[in-house]
């Protein structure tokens, strides 16, 4: 896995970002059936001065590669509203989260208790890295 340095000097559109963190979380649930082509064109969004259109083609493209495997892509499933409770947390807020390392999407993800690894970013091909919330 490569470990690039994310440089947060640019972030999506919500849109963009929304349909960004789904892919990734997906293709973070999924990466053993995918292989390495999506890291590869994901890789593209490194570039902080790739028009909104190229970012459009990237997801679009990497959504293709998931239906050629017989895998519905992210940005093609509503999942209902977008800020619902979180399952597990019962009334309460998590302190710790996990969060795009190059701010580029929306994706959070709360820690799992014995897991011991970090969600890794499908984009940055890194553990997404640790946030602490504000009380």
């Amino acid at each position: 896995m490569s470990q690039s340095s994310p440089v947060p000097d640019r972030r999506l559109d919500s849109d963009r970002a929304n349909r960004l963190s789904r892919i990734c979380a997906d293709i973070a649930q999924v990466s053993d059936l995918l292989g390495p082509d999506p890291a590869q064109v994901l890789a593209r969004l490194r570039d902080r001065t790739l028009p909104d259109e190229d970012v459009d083609a990237v997801l679009a493209e990497v959504t293709e590669l998931m239906r050629a495997r017989g895998l519905v892509g992210g940005d093609t499933t509503s999942r209902g509203p977008r800020y619902l409770p979180l399952p597990g947390l019962q009334g309460r807020r998590p302190e710790v989260v996990h969060v795009c390392p190059g701010g580029l999407c929306d994706r959070v993800e709360i820690p799992r208790p014995g897991t011991g690894a970090s969600p890794v970013c499908a984009v940055w091909e890194c553990p997404l890295p640790r946030f602490r919330m504000d009380r």
